[in-house]
C-alpha cells in the first residue's frame, strides 16, 4: 500500500506566495504555474499555491477557486430574491477597467481561509485515507505534514492520474453472456 508521501509534490515544487502578496499577484503565479513550462511535464499543473507566512513556513493554501471568489462583485443591493434579475449582469462589474487595481489592493494574507483538520494528512498516512478525505471533504488537495509542519501537498489530480494509469493498465474481461 502507497502512503502519501509517495504521492505528494513536496513543497519546493509547487508554486508559492507570501502573504502579503496582492491578488494581482497570485493571479499572475498561479496563471504562470497553469501555463509556463513545467519541471515534470507528466505531472499535472498547480491549480493554486501554497501561502508563507512571515517566518518562510507554509499557512495555508490558496485556490483558483479562492482567486475567483475574491473578485466576484459584491451585490448591492441584494440580488433580486425573485430572480428577475438578468444574471449577466451580476459578473458586469467584473468587466470594468478597474480590475486590475482591484486585484492589487486584496492581500493573499486576507483571503486565507482557516485550514481544518480534515485538509491535513500525515506523510506517513495510507493513500486510501488521503483518497477518502479528499472525496468525502471535497478537497481539491491536502495539506501533507509531518509533525506541526507542513512538507507538501496531496493533489486530488495527481491521484486521479495514478487511478487513471491504474484503469488504463488493467485488462477488461468480457463481462458474463
Amino acid at each position: 500500500m502507497k502512503i502519501v508521501r509517495e504521492m505528494m509534490v513536496p513543497l519546493e515544487e509547487y508554486t508559492h506566495l507570501s502573504v502579503g502578496d496582492s491578488l494581482y499577484d497570485a493571479i499572475l503565479a498561479v496563471a504562470q504555474s497553469l501555463s509556463g513550462a513545467s519541471a515534470d511535464p507528466s505531472r499535472p499543473r498547480d491549480r493554486g499555491a501554497l501561502v508563507v507566512g512571515s517566518d518562510g513556513r507554509v499557512v495555508g493554501k490558496i485556490s483558483i477557486w479562492d482567486l475567483m471568489t475574491a473578485l466576484e462583485p459584491n451585490y448591492e443591493p441584494p440580488v433580486d430574491p425573485f430572480g428577475t434579475l438578468d444574471d449577466t449582469m451580476l459578473w458586469s462589474q467584473w468587466l470594468s477597467s478597474d480590475l486590475a487595481e482591484k486585484t492589487r489592493s486584496i492581500r493573499v494574507g486576507d483571503l486565507l481561509q482557516k485550514t481544518s483538520k480534515s485538509e491535513t494528512i500525515d506523510e506517513k498516512a495510507p493513500l486510501d485515507l488521503a483518497v477518502h478525505r479528499l472525496l468525502r471533504g471535497k478537497h481539491l488537495s491536502l495539506l501533507v505534514t509531518r509533525g506541526d509542519a507542513i512538507i507538501g501537498i496531496l493533489r486530488l489530480s495527481d491521484v486521479f492520474k495514478a487511478v487513471s494509469e491504474r484503469v488504463q493498465a488493467a485488462k477488461l474481461t468480457p463481462a458474463p453472456a
